[in-house]
């Protein structure tokens, strides 16, 4: 018995033997627990799968028909999202933009001993009708002695203007066709501030033809100056730029909601575009169809205001200076003179010019209205016909 050793003790022996047992025991309990609980989590996740299947090859549906994104398979196995979303804008200028035009005014200039016709410039226009109105602002056809109109496609037509209105700065052009893509219209009265608002136009002329713009109504009833009248505008912070004048403002619908108004545009201005309201340009485009002109109440005068400083340096109430009264014109038949100053109009107060013709565009021709004046010192009442202004040349 080589090994024997005299001071081995069993009870010893036993003990630690007893103790290695139950650490190793309490090992495999654990070890025995992990794999039970991944069992179980893993039965649980099957079951869910079953019940709810993903499929990631096809698109995953979201709240907007419009916001689509959909997964596909790379080279590499891995899933990609190849479309995040898609906006509204898209539709709306796919709809819109047939219904665009440029419009090219040439005017003849005099170079020595000969005529040369030149370009003036270019804007945008709207297809009003199928058959060949577009609509247009007047500072976009002012003095052509030709137009030429070019569709979206690059047909093009020469365009003849049938009435221009410098008062609101719009125009109908006609052109010789048939079946155009008319564009279609909204109703500005409904409109909301925030709502989309897309620009589509011809800024900086040929070489950007068809641009599409975006932003939002900014804000409505902006009272500014278009021609020589002042109106309320929609306001808007999709890009408007030269070459843009004349053409759509339109809403999410693709409906035209104004027509942009690059004149109003400023250098100092960042962000700000402004549009004719639709429902105020119909009224006056049909009558340019119709007429040629819009029939608009005259007096006949030449006006300029008289303000408080200009009141105490000349003693002169402050209304509404009469510089010229015209030959024919009503008010020269009702006896108003040069140097006459206007304070009432059937009892409601004139101070400046803007108040006066507030008045007069509320009435039609033939109405009287009665005008209360200043005159060398003394204040009298003169009663005038209205008649229709002359057409502008």
């Amino acid at each position: 018995m080589d090994n024997f050793n005299p001071n081995f003790n069993m009870d010893d022996y036993g003990k630690k033997y007893e103790k290695k047992y139950k650490r190793s025991r309490l090992i495999n309990i654990i070890l025995l627990s992990i794999l039970i609980g991944v069992i179980i989590g893993g039965a649980f996740t099957y079951g869910i799968l079953q019940t709810q299947p993903m499929d990631i090859t096809k698109p995953v549906e979201a709240a907007s028909s419009q916001n689509n994104t959909s997964i596909t398979n790379t080279s590499e196995g891995q899933p990609v999202a190849s479309q995040w979303y898609t906006s509204p804008v898209v539709n709306v200028a796919e709809e819109v933009l047939p219904s665009i035009v440029m419009i090219k005014n040439k005017v003849n200039v005099n170079r020595g001993y000969e005529i040369l016709q030149v370009d003036k410039g270019t804007g945008s226009g709207i297809i009003y009708r199928q058959d060949g109105y577009i609509i247009t602002n007047q500072h976009v056809i002012d003095g052509a002695t030709e137009l030429i109109v070019i569709l979206n496609d690059g047909t093009e037509y020469k365009g003849k203007v049938l009435g221009q209105d410098l008062k609101t700065d719009l125009a109908v052009v006609k052109v010789e066709a048939k079946n155009l893509p008319a564009a279609k219209i909204g109703d500005s009265d409904k409109l909301r501030v925030g709502e989309l608002a897309v620009a589509i136009g011809n800024p900086a002329g040929e070489e950007f033809s068809g641009s599409v713009t975006a932003g939002i109504i900014s804000a409505l009833n902006r009272s500014l100056n278009v021609g020589e009248k002042k109106m309320k505008l929609i306001q808007t912070d999709a890009a408007i730029n030269p070459g843009n004048s004349g053409g759509a403002l339109v809403n999410q619908n693709g409906e035209v909601i104004g027509i942009n108004s690059v004149k109003l545009s400023s250098p100092e201005i960042e962000g700000m575009g402004f549009a004719i309201p639709i429902n105020d340009a119909l009224p006056i485009i049909n009558e340019l169809m119709q007429n040629g002109y819009v029939k608009r109440p005259w007096i006949g005068i030449g006006i300029s205001n008289i303000t408080e400083s200009i009141s105490k340096q000349y003693n002169l109430p402050v209304g509404v200076y009469i510089g010229r009264v015209y030959f024919g014109s009503p008010a020269e038949k009702a006896g108003l003179k040069p140097n006459d100053v206007i304070i009432k109009i059937d009892e409601e107060k004139i101070e400046n010019i803007e108040d006066l013709s507030h008045i007069i565009e509320n009435h039609k021709a033939e109405d009287v209205i009665r005008l209360t004046i200043y005159r060398d010192g003394k204040y009298m009442d003169i009663d005038v016909t209205l008649d229709i202004m002359p057409p502008t040349e």
